[in-house]
């Protein structure tokens, strides 16, 4: 005689949430560029390195913010973290 787990087609009781298919990586990314952004400007860079530099390292956590929320990968995300990090230096340099 089938069971009733049988009959109602039901593979395994609900145990709750499966912790393996969250995206850890991109949480972990976010809290990371939340962190980042926080302690950046709590420090204020400016005061204790140049323009150019403290320029430069504000786009680190926009970095992992925009790869926290967007579907690209994170080979995308840094290429375009690193090119903001090049332009504002040398905007700020020049």
């Amino acid at each position: 005689m089938p069971s009733k787990r049988d009959l109602l087609k039901m593979d395994t009781p609900y145990d709750g949430p499966n912790w393996s298919e969250f995206q850890w990586d991109r949480i972990l990314a976010f809290i990371g560029g939340v962190v980042m952004a926080v302690l950046y400007l709590l420090t204020d860079p400016f005061q204790y390195s140049p323009d150019w530099t403290a320029a430069a390292l504000g786009s680190v956590p926009v970095g992992f913010l925009f790869y926290s929320f967007s579907s690209q990968s994170w080979q995308t995300c840094a290429k375009i973290a690193a090119g903001t990090a090049i332009g504002l230096s040398l905007g700020t340099y020049f």
